[in-house]
């Protein structure tokens, strides 16, 4: 039973968390202190009605491990700290695949590394599929297109050196090891794929400097926004004030909404188990 309890307070939490970042780009730091909290609360309840005090201590090991990978992401710019506090709660709740009754039970993986790369397995999917949606909605893909006929040699070149190394594990499959050498053909995809990961990182790029990047006059900045050059964190009214009176503009940035991510990964889980 405590598990449906977690699960739901899962679902619920982050569920509120992706619905307010997609609408506002931000959500409260208490959903995530919340849903926190109460995996402690209830875990220890349980840990003490059992006599069994690993419940507790599991949960407080590998939240805090997810915490701390989530904050050093946020100090290294790549996160906002209410993402990195919403991967603590994904540790904290989950230490354990009792809530995922569907979960592949033949897998060696522990659960806590199963539930990080099913994570990181859904972010990628999540991540193209924001930029291209982003893409279509700003009118950005026929400008895109312009801008990477100027990447066509790089492309070329990073697609040629693939097919030279497609072609040469190939040759060794068949010459050294003849009876691999039906299994050469899955080298064939390599240079596409190689040539589209390329393709995609352009994408990238140029998404996150013309779309999520702009100049604002700083009377009309929000608390809500983020200064370009600093950590992923909204502003206080103590920054906001010292920032007005020292600046008439400033850019600001705008990442991917990516609260929704946590919501996504634990209904993946549930319905898929994992793919590792």
């Amino acid at each position: 039973m405590i598990e449906w309890l977690l699960l739901a307070i899962g679902i619920a939490g982050f569920g509120v968390a992706g619905y307010l970042d997609l609408k506002t780009t931000e959500f409260p730091d208490w959903i995530p202190y919340a849903m926190i909290g109460l995996a402690l609360l209830i875990r220890g309840a349980y840990s003490a009605q059992a006599g069994d005090m690993s419940f507790l201590y599991n949960s407080i090991a590998y939240g805090t491990v997810f915490l701390g990978f989530g904050l050093s992401l946020y100090y290294l710019k790549q996160w906002g700290d209410g993402d990195a506090w919403l991967l603590g709660s994904l540790g904290f709740l989950f230490p354990d695949s009792a809530a995922f009754p569907f979960l592949n039970s033949a897998s060696i993986l522990p659960f806590p590394l199963v539930l990080i790369l099913n994570f990181f397995l859904v972010s990628f999917l999540y991540v193209i599929t924001y930029s291209i949606i982003l893409g279509i909605k700003e009118n950005a893909l026929a400008s895109f297109a312009v801008h990477l006929r100027g990447q066509a040699k790089t492309i070329v070149f990073v697609f040629l050196f693939f097919c030279a190394l497609a072609a040469s594990g190939a040759l060794y499959l068949s010459g050294v090891l003849s009876p691999a050498a039906g299994m050469a053909y899955i080298l064939f995809p390599l240079p596409f794929l190689a040539a589209g990961m390329i393709v995609f990182v352009i994408y990238g790029q140029y998404i996150e400097k013309n779309l999520l990047r702009k100049r604002v006059a700083t009377k009309d900045l929000r608390l809500g926004d983020v200064p370009a050059d600093g950590k992923w964190k909204v502003m206080t009214k103590w920054e906001l004030a010292r920032i007005r009176k020292a600046k008439k503009y400033v850019w600001v940035k705008e990442g991917v909404r990516f609260a929704p991510v946590f919501l996504l990964t634990l209904l993946f889980i549930l319905v898929f188990g994992s793919v590792f």
